[in-house]
């Protein structure tokens, strides 16, 4: 069954769980899914290989495993840490790469204090070697800048439909959804696993706690 949580016109989170064609066991073989990003009506995950559309189609856990543990860096107060200017996270992001020094300590600084915000802002790094949409999300004010750029899959042959883009969200509404979608998706795969893999259904257990504190 397809579960749409939010508004597609505005911003929505669809998924479902299905049958893992994969030779996997436990959470992995009961998170598999297709996932659904959709941003007025624009599906952002959605992707083409030679000229054939694909939904985002994995172990949902990654996805899941990443917004329990980001989800605060998020809907709270971490801003980009670096002394830039720009409108948006993508030209942020652009800006910052054009840093240049003499110093070898002072590149190694700047870059690893771009990479480890990115870690936090966007959960391209958790892909599994998927074909994830590369989103990153942060707070302004009180919205939720929702942001996309997917050209790292270019050389790959990978064309996404929408492949760049920013919209922003009331952070109420964000939160509504994002809580919904973790609430509800970690509570079908328990309810999977019941029963079996034990460590498994310790690690949902402490993505509830975890999403439970910050809610």
């Amino acid at each position: 069954m397809i579960n749409n949580l939010g508004n597609n016109k505005s911003f929505a989170i669809e998924y479902e769980l299905i049958s893992n064609p994969n030779h996997e066991n436990g959470i992995l073989k009961e998170s598999w899914g297709k996932f659904s990003v959709l941003i007025e009506n624009k599906d952002i995950c959605e992707y083409k290989i030679e000229d054939k559309v694909y939904k985002y189609e994995w172990n949902l856990i990654n996805v899941v495993d990443w917004l329990c543990v980001n989800l605060e860096f998020i809907i709270g107060h971490d801003p980009f840490p670096l002394p830039i200017k720009a409108d948006d996270v993508l030209s942020l992001i652009q800006v910052c790469d054009e840093f240049e020094s003499s110093e070898d300590d002072e590149m190694y600084l700047w870059y690893q204090a771009k990479s480890l915000w990115l870690i936090r802002h966007s959960w391209f790094n958790n892909r599994d070697g998927s074909i994830l949409s590369n989103v990153y999300f942060r707070r302004v004010q009180d919205e939720i800048e929702i942001a996309w750029d997917n050209s790292f899959f270019e050389e790959e042959g990978v064309s996404f439909t929408y492949p760049k883009g920013v919209y922003k969200v009331h952070k109420d509404e964000f939160k509504d959804i994002i809580f919904k979608f973790l609430n509800e998706i970690l509570y079908c795969i328990e309810s999977k696993l019941l029963g079996n893999m034990n460590n498994d259904i310790k690690h949902i257990k402490e993505l509830q706690r975890k999403i439970r504190l910050i809610r």
